[in-house]
C-alpha cells in the first residue's frame, strides 16, 4: 500500500512539474523577437518570386513581423495574404522553436507560355488559370503564340494537358499557334509541316489518326513531302504538298 502511495505521488509530481514547465516555456516563448524569416519551396522548385520580393509584396498590405514578438504575429493573415500572390498556390507559415518564421511554398505549376500578338505574355497553370511571367525564372515548358484571346485559354489548356499526357506527342510537337479563325495548328520536332487541329472536338481520335499516318508515312512516300495536314474533318486526314 505505501509503494502504491509513493508510485502515484511520484507520478503526481512529474506531471504537476512538466505542467509548470510549459507554462514557463509558453511565456517565454511568447515574449520572444521575430528576428528573421526564411522561404521553403515545395518540392525544390526554382522560385518565380524571391525572399526580398516576397516580404515588400506582404509589406504593402503592412504585413511585418521581422522585430515583432512572436505572439503578436498573425499567421493566417500571412497566409491569406500570400495565397493572393500571382505566382503561389499555396502558403503555409509556422514558428521554429528558435523564433524564426518559416514560410512554406507551392508555386502555381506552369504548362503553357502564351505569346499572344502584341500583349504581355503569360503562362497557364496546372488548373487552367494565367499568370504573369517572372523575370527570374523561365520554365521549360510548350509555347503557344498567335492570335490569341483571353476566351482561347480554355482552349489552349485542354490541348496542351492531352499533350502533356502522351508520351509520344508531348516529345513530339514543337510549337502551338493560334490561327485568326481560332483554329489551332501546331509543328513537330520532325519537319516543317503544319498539323491544323481546329478546335478540340475529338482531339483523341484526331492525334490517333496522325499517329497512325506518320506510321505510314514512315515507310511509303514520307511526311516531310507536306505542308499541312489537316485534321478538322471527321475520318479524314488532309494533307497538302
Amino acid at each position: 500500500m505505501k509503494k502504491f502511495l509513493i508510485h502515484w505521488l511520484v507520478l503526481g509530481l512529474g506531471i504537476i512539474g512538466i505542467v509548470v514547465l510549459f507554462f514557463i516555456f509558453k511565456k517565454d516563448r511568447t515574449s520572444q523577437v521575430c528576428q528573421e524569416f526564411e522561404i521553403e519551396f515545395r518540392d525544390n522548385a526554382t522560385p518565380f518570386i524571391s525572399k526580398s520580393e516576397i516580404q515588400k509584396y506582404l509589406a504593402k498590405d503592412t504585413i511585418r513581423f521581422v522585430g515583432q514578438r512572436i505572439d503578436e504575429i498573425d499567421l493566417s493573415k500571412i497566409e491569406s495574404a500570400l495565397n493572393q500572390n500571382p505566382y503561389i498556390q499555396n502558403a503555409d507559415c509556422y514558428i521554429r522553436m528558435n523564433g524564426l518564421l518559416v514560410i512554406d511554398i507551392a508555386q502555381k505549376t506552369p504548362v503553357l507560355r502564351v505569346i499572344p500578338l502584341e500583349k504581355p505574355s503569360y503562362y497557364l497553370d496546372e488548373n487552367g488559370d494565367p499568370f504573369p511571367l517572372s523575370a527570374r525564372h523561365t520554365s521549360d515548358v510548350k509555347v503557344a503564340t498567335g492570335h490569341i484571346k483571353p476566351s482561347l485559354n480554355t482552349k489552349l489548356y485542354t490541348f496542351t494537358s492531352y499533350v502533356n499526357q502522351s508520351t509520344f506527342w508531348n516529345s513530339l510537337i514543337e510549337q502551338i499557334f493560334v490561327r485568326p479563325n481560332g483554329d489551332l495548328i501546331f509543328t513537330t520536332q520532325m519537319g516543317g509541316h503544319e498539323v491544323v487541329v481546329g478546335d478540340n472536338d475529338r482531339l483523341e481520335q484526331k492525334l490517333q489518326k496522325l499517329e497512325q499516318f506518320y506510321q505510314r508515312a514512315s515507310t511509303n512516300l514520307g511526311w516531310e513531302k507536306y505542308r499541312e495536314i489537316n485534321l478538322k474533318f471527321k475520318d479524314q486526314v488532309i494533307c497538302k504538298k
